[in-house]
């Protein structure tokens, strides 16, 4: 009987009070791990969302725009609410990767003015700067975080790309395989070491680290752009096309892909096909303003003046410093006719660049014809219509008011008689 009642205390479920409680307190400390665990997990999914998102399209999936507006409405209420400095971080991280680089610097910049001692806002910063093309104050801001601690890959990525934008590849080399060294399946790191080889002029090796990057990033968008255009610089448009479109399947409304297409076309010499796709990027990103520039190119090959001028003008509007883009706006002036405006327009290009040969002489032939064309309009002019006109050749009137002229007088008419005209002879004339 006892031995019955020490196995019933033995039976899994009848257990004293005391060992209740440890077992609830192992629970508490089991369910406190997991959610650790899975708030550490999203934290860091998030953090990789971002890094994927920075190269993703400005147009994501549906459920992912959801997704990222929803975080962007709750981060701005609680920006709202408290102003906290991390708000503004996170919210400028999902602003660069919805495109809104300009929004997030905004935001970041908020963010360092309330606290200046985390590292990860100098390292979002990086990013938006290099998002921004300003490579020098994003290498500031890389190093400031890493001063601050951050020891992440991605930083030392970063670095490396920023290092060989400034043409410092030894040092840029070291970041990049430090990256590798701690993700050595980093696609990233790869594509930053075949963009180091191709700048370099080893473009055998670019191609193999740009495919190994491709292997381990599918989703990465400058590989694609660097395969494309390094198959087209190589005459294999076919290659370039097959990578083009291949990244097309990915980033659909992508606007640089679409003028990579254009220009594959324009290098094999169908300009319709070009023009297709350049009219594309521009309804994608109206503000794309290499692809204007080639409009104007086909338009100018095709004399269709109108239309290149209209788009050179808007190249001019959207980056004023396009190189030489006064002299194409002379030259299309200059064979419309409008001798004035191109003139203006090869002026302000030779003072920008004395060196512009073809904005030289375009000036001396406008001002040559303009010279020309006001010589012959000023015979018509409206205020000259009243004045008599000097022929070229007039006949030379003599003026008898000075001269006096004898008159010849007419010869005097002979009679004769019909019976003794064989007789007589005809005296001369006085």
């Amino acid at each position: 009987m006892k031995m019955v009642q020490e196995r019933k205390s033995e039976r899994p479920g009848r257990r004293s009070g005391e060992e209740r409680q440890v077992s609830a307190g192992w629970y508490s400390r089991i369910r406190t791990f997991a959610l650790s665990l899975f708030m550490v997990s999203f934290l860091v999914s998030c953090s990789d969302d971002n890094r994927q998102t920075t190269h993703i399209p400005d147009y994501p999936k549906p459920g992912d725009s959801s997704r990222v507006e929803g975080a962007l409405r709750a981060l701005t209420n609680a920006i709202n609410q408290s102003s906290s400095s991390s708000a503004y971080a996170k919210r400028a991280v999902l602003l660069l990767a919805m495109g809104r680089v300009s929004d997030a610097l905004s935001d970041i910049d908020e963010a360092i003015n309330r606290d200046d001692n985390i590292g990860s806002f100098y390292l979002t910063r990086a990013q938006i700067l290099r998002a921004l093309q300003q490579p020098d104050k994003a290498l500031q801001n890389a190093q400031r975080a890493e001063i601050l601690g951050i020891d992440t890959p991605e930083l030392y990525a970063l670095q490396g790309d920023l290092l060989q934008q400034q043409n410092q590849f030894d040092k840029a080399k070291l970041y990049v395989a430090k990256a590798l060294q701690m993700a050595p399946y980093d696609g990233e790191a790869y594509f930053f070491n075949g963009l180091m080889a191709a700048r370099q002029g080893d473009t055998a090796q670019a191609l193999v680290l740009y495919e190994q990057s491709l292997r381990l990033k599918p989703r990465y968008l400058e590989t694609y752009n660097q395969l494309s255009s390094i198959y087209r610089t190589l005459g294999d448009l076919n290659s370039a096309l097959v990578y083009n479109e291949q990244a097309l399947r990915y980033f659909p409304n992508n606007a640089k892909l679409y003028y990579g297409r254009g220009m594959i076309y324009h290098t094999e010499g169908k300009l319709d096909s070009a023009m297709i796709y350049y009219q594309q990027t521009v309804k994608v990103q109206p503000n794309y303003y290499q692809s204007y520039f080639q409009m104007g190119l086909i338009s100018q090959k095709y004399r269709n003046y109108y239309s290149a001028l209209a788009n050179y003008q808007r190249v001019l509007q959207l980056r004023p410093q396009f190189p030489r883009i006064d002299t194409y706006i002379g030259y299309c002036h200059e064979q419309m006719g409008q001798y004035e405006l191109a003139i203006a327009a090869y002026t302000k290009a030779t003072s920008q660049n004395a060196t512009d040969q073809q904005a030289v002489a375009g000036l001396w032939r406008s001002q040559r014809r303009q010279y020309a064309q006001s010589s012959y309009n000023s015979l018509f002019l409206p205020d000259t219509v009243a004045k008599p006109i000097t022929p070229t050749r007039s006949r030379a009137v003599l003026d008898t008011t000075r001269v006096n002229i004898s008159t010849i007088q007419p010869k005097q008419r002979v009679t004769t008689n019909s019976s003794d005209s064989l007789k007589r002879t005809v005296k001369p004339l006085n």
